[in-house]
């Protein structure tokens, strides 16, 4: 006696869910789904994915930036349906279609051949699961994983003529919201955007809104979590509030040159690793140029002391003071030291070595009067917006010390800008026409 299953398996799309699943179904190669917390993200797309898996066999991908928040939000979540019963998930999976499934790996294989695994892809992951040959790939908290593992993935889903599915609230105005904007602007007909709110679904009351405020949970977070916010600062980051607030002001804009003011510098140091420099201008009235941010890698000092002296000649620029931190003193940069500096024409003045909190709260009270090239400093504004704190996810808490990644040598630039500042004044003195005349024959020639 043959059974009939009914696919979607015990599963119904709300209403404001409808246009997403039909992209999906239309061909929709990239789909893009800012969705509030508790909107039934993932839920939602398991069960697209079970009922594409049923005429499509290849490998679909459900991903998550660690491997437990994929175990905890798929391999052993339960929900309540529609008429009050708890389930779970993997439910969905009608047992007369599924051959096998593998709790260690997350994984289960279809009768047809097709695979669902769920997955972090942190680490060395994405490696692996672009050698899984994948079909479709669900990035869930795309916004707090590394844009890498997509960076890795994509031409194998491309190749596939396969589809990518990038779920998140925001963090911030990160690769998420490029990726977000990019996909609403409507210029590429592979995308498809949503972007819900408690104020679209109505699953979430405003009462239970206002009692978590009073429960004490942070503005920022409700602003982010359940009305989609892009303009609160990344969760956990130092310096969030403080970029947008420039955003806000107009702060981050198109930037020039004080011809008649010396040019600062601020170093972050590597070896193996990147090297950051912040090029920036202290006002009379107390304001902050920064006109150009440079970073690279893997490079010696002389490559840095060209790139300055390079910018220098193309901006018509006077050196000021360059402060470098303080383990350039003993470091090495493939066997070069502050003498290559001094040999170069550069006396670079190193910092005494103090306490990461002090040049935090140092940074903190500097950005209110900083202005940023839009441009010129773009990455280097992307790391002070998404320089963090450490997370434990097993409790649930930030550590009080910075999460060392990619954005992590810009900020530190800046802080030991900021420290430079602070312990030795701004520098800030107009320079009369016979000062700029010498400097300007001394360093340029004329």
């Amino acid at each position: 006696m043959s059974v009939q299953i009914e696919i979607p398996h015990k599963f119904v799309c709300r209403e404001y869910q409808i246009p997403a699943w039909e992209a999906f179904k239309t061909g929709k190669k990239r789909i893009v789904c800012c969705w509030h917390r508790g909107a039934g993200k993932d839920l939602m797309w398991l069960n697209a994915l079970i009922w594409k898996m049923i005429d499509e066999p290849g490998v679909y991908l459900h991903c998550f930036p660690k491997y437990n928040q994929g175990k905890r939000a798929i391999w052993n979540s339960v929900h309540d349906t529609d008429d009050g019963l708890s389930m779970s998930y993997l439910e969905h999976f009608p047992k007369e279609i599924v051959k096998s499934k593998n709790g260690s790996d997350m994984r289960i294989e279809l009768f047809n051949g097709a695979i669902y695994c769920v997955m972090g892809i942190d680490g060395k992951n994405a490696t692996q699961a672009r050698g899984m040959n994948p079909k479709v790939v669900i990035l869930s908290e795309y916004a707090f994983m590394d844009p890498e593992s997509w960076y890795t993935l994509e031409p194998r889903v491309t190749q596939n003529n396969g589809t990518a599915i990038f779920l998140s609230t925001p963090n911030g105005q990160n690769h998420f919201y490029h990726l977000y904007n990019y996909a609403a602007s409507g210029h590429d007909p592979v995308y498809f955007c949503s972007r819900l709110t408690i104020d679209d679904t109505h699953t979430v009351s405003h009462e239970h809104v206002e009692r978590l405020k009073r429960e004490g949970i942070p503005e920022d977070f409700i602003q982010q979590e359940y009305y989609c916010s892009f303009t609160r600062g990344a969760e956990g980051s130092y310096y969030g509030k403080l970029i947008q607030q420039a955003r806000n002001e107009d702060r981050i804009c198109k930037v020039n040159i004080s011809t008649d003011l010396p040019v600062n510098t601020s170093w972050d140091i590597g070896r193996g690793d990147s090297t950051a420099i912040w090029f920036f201008q202290v006002l009379t009235n107390g304001t902050i140029k920064f006109l150009h941010y440079y970073e690279n890698n893997n490079e010696g000092l002389d490559h840095y002391l060209r790139y300055l002296d390079s910018w220098k000649d193309r901006n018509k620029a006077i050196w000021g003071t360059h402060y470098a931190p303080h383990d350039m003193a003993h470091r090495e940069m493939t066997g070069e030291r502050l003498e290559m500096a001094r040999d170069m024409g550069y006396t670079m003045l190193v910092l005494p070595r103090d306490p990461v909190e002090e040049g935090i709260q140092a940074c903190r009270s500097l950005l209110p009067h900083c202005i940023f090239d839009e441009i010129q400093c773009k990455k280097g504004i992307d790391c002070l917006d998404f320089y963090c704190k450490k997370w434990n996810d097993n409790a649930k808490v930030y550590y009080d010390e910075p999460f060392h990644n990619k954005y992590s040598h810009g900020a530190d630039a800046f802080r030991y800008a900021a420290m430079g500042l602070k312990k030795f004044g701004s520098g800030s003195q107009k320079l009369s026409p016979d000062r700029i005349k010498e400097m300007r024959q001394k360093h340029l020639g004329y």
